[in-house]
């Protein structure tokens, strides 16, 4: 995990790589209030590529969480998503049928697909065959049951990246900044610095040295 003062200082000779000059500033208010706007955007493009290898190492966003408090609905039970989820990545149930308790296999299903798979008698959940289904509607995530009880829910799902921030100056509000780290290996950290780099070129400077920074983020991918 990188320090915030060290992605600072990463940042800024990334600003002025090419500059001979080398007086390109960027003060810590601006430089989290940068990096805190591509994060986002640095996850979305990393979990476009899930099905690779590269998805593997990125186990610091990746968090596993038990819904045990459970609304009973007609057909499914349903619990608030996390408030840190981002995306799902894989789901289970215990679950219960009598006296009879198995571990169920869930899959996410489109909403719109929900209905069609719950009435058929070839896709619709199934207590023997060890597998239900979900849906993830507004903030909550549906797990649809048969004829059979859904005890407890598992989730495992990559999170929000949390807000960066870097002590040495002063909120809006008045209150002293932090050191906030982004839980993510170096390399990714790396790769965030590099979008920020090329949002400061295109805000702030410019355009050929905006160039200079998208070409640098090409060769981080």
């Amino acid at each position: 995990m990188m320090s915030p003062k060290k992605a600072y200082l990463k940042f800024l000779l990334k600003i002025n790589k090419g500059n001979t000059q080398g007086d390109i500033a960027c003060d810590l208010a601006k430089f989290v209030l940068i990096v805190n706007e591509v994060k986002n955007r640095w996850v979305e493009q990393t979990l476009k590529v899930k099905d690779s290898i590269l998805i593997d190492s990125l186990w610091e966003i990746v968090k596993t969480k038990s819904l045990s408090t459970l609304e009973k609905k007609n057909g499914f039970v349903q619990s608030e998503i996390p408030d840190d989820f981002y995306e799902l990545i894989l789901a289970e149930c215990e679950a219960k049928k009598g006296k009879c308790k198995k571990k169920l296999f869930l899959k996410e299903v489109k909403n719109q697909d929900k209905n069609i798979l719950r009435f058929n008698l070839n896709t619709k959940p199934d207590f023997d065959f060890e597998w239900s289904f979900i849906s993830i509607q507004d903030k909550y995530i549906r797990v649809y049951t048969d004829n059979f009880e859904i005890e407890k829910v598992s989730v495992e799902y990559y999170q929000v990246l949390p807000e960066f921030d870097v002590e040495g100056y002063f909120h809006l509000d008045k209150t002293p900044s932090s050191d906030k780290p982004l839980p993510i290996g170096e390399q990714y950290m790396d790769q965030i610095i590099n979008l920020a780099a090329e949002e400061f070129e295109r805000n702030f400077q410019n355009p050929n040295n905006l160039q200079i920074a998208k070409d640098r983020t090409k060769s981080q991918e």
